[in-house]
């Protein structure tokens, strides 16, 4: 029994000298350590009281860390080809790629699988008609916008193990259900898309991110346009401008930023309109709101996700009102008080089931 107290001691103080040290250890350190926070997920705080929690916030703050993770993720991907998050694939030439199986599964998608039954395809069917119907009631334009996965353009980035991509896939079964079944309007991208990416020199995606760039946005922003009868310049006839490297939402999730940076870069482009444009608003996740003049006087709202962030500014230079609301903060009671003229749902494909469950009110 004696014993037993005597090595309960010896791990309770061990214990408190292992938080001692990590403590002192992040004080002196701290001017030589990198502790930016690159998980998308918030730190454990230290509370004496919670031994687990006091476990998690050792493994937190321990000193070095990002460089210890960064160490084993570079051992993970460029040596044994696989990556420290399950949902994060490496592919050739070191193209990163997101694939959830739960959120969209991306890679099936490429391949053809998840396809939808009549049923399915009709309660969406169903439910982007009642949606356009409410916004048409009310004197608004509507149309639906989809945001092209980097998988379907970039494919040939894709392992081959995984197989070979699918002529047909859920998206393509989805856009010419509701064209054929439906006057809704819908605006997808991808020939397009595949079209630009011969045209020009650079990517129109980011390698290790899962977005377009400003040249893909461009692309998407000229689809939406032509569907709302404005027409914009060929991508060919504008100056695209190599600016700073991007940092990717892949390459962050894997601790390997400055890894994959290199490969990429933010753009300029320059000629694609006279207009200036003003800022109102510019938050992420909640609002993007611009103004011009001489433009379309019709206000365009644009529920959105993050896809629609490289488009912003060419929709902006084209509407004397423009207001991108992002769905983590939307509300029908916004969109009354928006009055805007003509309403585009926005959706990136990989949560393309949500146009059988999206709703205006």
């Amino acid at each position: 029994m004696k014993n037993k107290i005597v090595a309960q001691k010896i791990i309770f103080f061990s214990f408190i000298i292992v938080i001692c040290l990590s403590w002192i250890l992040n004080v002196v350190m701290s001017p030589f350590m990198d502790d930016t926070n690159y998980e998308n997920r918030e730190k454990a705080k230290f509370k004496i009281t919670d031994i687990n929690t006091c476990n998690n916030w050792i493994n937190d703050h321990l000193p070095f860390r990002n460089k210890l993770v960064e160490l084993n993720s570079l051992i993970d991907c460029f040596l044994f080809r696989t990556t420290s998050d399950e949902n994060v694939k490496i592919g050739k030439d070191n193209w990163l790629f997101y694939s959830h199986v739960d959120q969209g599964d991306s890679i099936g998608c490429w391949k053809g699988k998840n396809l939808l039954s009549e049923e399915q395809l009709q309660n969406i069917a169903n439910n982007c008609v009642n949606q356009k119907n409410i916004m048409e009631s009310q004197g608004k334009e509507f149309v639906i916008f989809i945001g092209p996965n980097k998988e379907e353009i970039y494919g040939e980035y894709i392992p081959s193990f995984y197989g070979k991509k699918a002529d047909y896939f859920k998206t393509l079964q989805i856009v010419d259900y509701l064209k054929k079944h439906t006057d809704v309007r819908i605006v997808y991208p991808y020939r397009e898309m595949l079209d630009a990416k011969k045209e020009v020199k650079e990517d129109l995606y980011y390698s290790a991110d899962t977005h377009w760039n400003q040249i893909g946005g461009y692309v998407g922003a000229s689809c939406l346009l032509k569907e709302l009868g404005i027409e914009t310049k060929p991508l060919k006839d504008l100056t695209i401008t190599k600016k700073d490297h991007h940092i990717g939402d892949l390459s962050k999730m894997l601790g390997l930023v400055d890894e994959f940076k290199s490969k990429d870069y933010n753009y300029l482009l320059s000629g694609y309109s006279s207009n200036k444009v003003k800022t109102h608003e510019y938050s992420e996740f909640e609002v993007y709101s611009f103004s011009t003049q001489n433009a379309d006087p019709r206000k365009i709202y644009i529920w959105r996700d993050s896809f629609t962030e490289a488009m912003a500014p060419y929709v902006a230079a084209n509407f004397n009102e423009s207001y991108m609301r992002h769905f983590n903060t939307y509300s029908y009671e916004d969109l009354e008080k928006q009055d805007p003229d003509i309403v585009v749902y926005e959706v990136v494909e990989r949560n393309i089931d949500q146009l059988g469950s999206f709703h205006f009110q």
